[in-house]
C-alpha cells in the first residue's frame, strides 16, 4: 500500500479543521505562519537574553523584530478565530430566545463587523501606501514598514470577507443540532 508523502498532513488538517471545506487550508497556512513567527520570537528572546547575561551583549533590533513578529502572530490569527468561530461567545440569553432571533442576531452582527472590519482595512491599507511613499523604515534595523502595515490590512480584508459569508449563510444554512 502505496501512501502519499503528505498524507499525514491531510490527516492532521482534517482532524483539526475537518469541517471547514477548502476553508481549512487557509486556516492551517495561517496557522502555519503565526507558529514559525512564535517559535522565531521564541528563538529571538532568548538568544537576547543569554547574549545579555553571558556575553554582556544583547541583539540589535530584538525590539523591532519583536513589535513585527507579534503583528504577525496577531494578524494571522484574527481570520483563523473568525473562521472557526473560536472567540468568546456569551449565549446567556440563547434559551430563551426563539431560534429566529439568534438567526438574525447573528446575520446582523456578522454584517456589521464585517462591514466595520472592510472601514478598518480601508484605513490601514491607506496608512500603509502613505508608509510606502514616505519610506518608512524601523528605527535601527531599517526594516520598511509598509508591507507589515499591508500584510495586516490583507488580513482584516480577509476577515471582513468571512465575517459577510458568514453572515449571509447564517440566513440560509441551518445550524447542526448538538447530539
Amino acid at each position: 500500500m502505496s501512501r502519499s508523502p503528505y498524507e499525514w498532513l491531510t490527516t492532521a488538517v482534517n482532524l483539526h479543521h475537518g469541517d471547514l471545506g477548502l476553508a481549512k487550508w487557509l486556516a492551517f497556512l495561517l496557522e502555519a505562519v503565526s507558529a514559525v513567527m512564535l517559535f522565531a520570537l521564541m528563538v529571538l528572546t532568548c538568544s537576547d537574553v543569554i547574549g545579555r547575561y553571558v556575553f554582556n551583549n544583547s541583539i540589535n533590533g530584538t525590539t523591532e523584530l519583536t513589535e513585527l513578529a507579534l503583528g504577525i502572530i496577531v494578524f494571522c490569527q484574527i481570520p483563523v478565530v473568525t473562521l472557526t468561530g473560536a472567540h468568546v461567545v456569551v449565549d446567556i440569553l440563547d434559551r430563551v430566545l426563539p431560534d429566529w432571533f439568534a438567526t438574525v442576531c447573528s446575520f446582523i452582527m456578522s454584517l456589521a463587523i464585517g462591514i466595520g472590519c472592510i472601514f478598518v482595512a480601508d484605513r490601514i491599507w491607506f496608512q500603509a501606501l502613505r508608509s510606502l511613499r514616505r519610506g518608512v523604515v524601523t528605527e535601527f534595523l531599517l526594516i520598511p514598514v509598509s508591507y507589515f502595515v499591508q500584510f495586516i490590512a490583507i488580513m482584516m480584508y480577509l476577515t471582513a470577507a468571512i465575517l459577510i459569508y458568514k453572515a449571509i449563510t447564517s440566513l440560509f444554512c441551518r445550524k447542526k443540532e448538538a447530539a
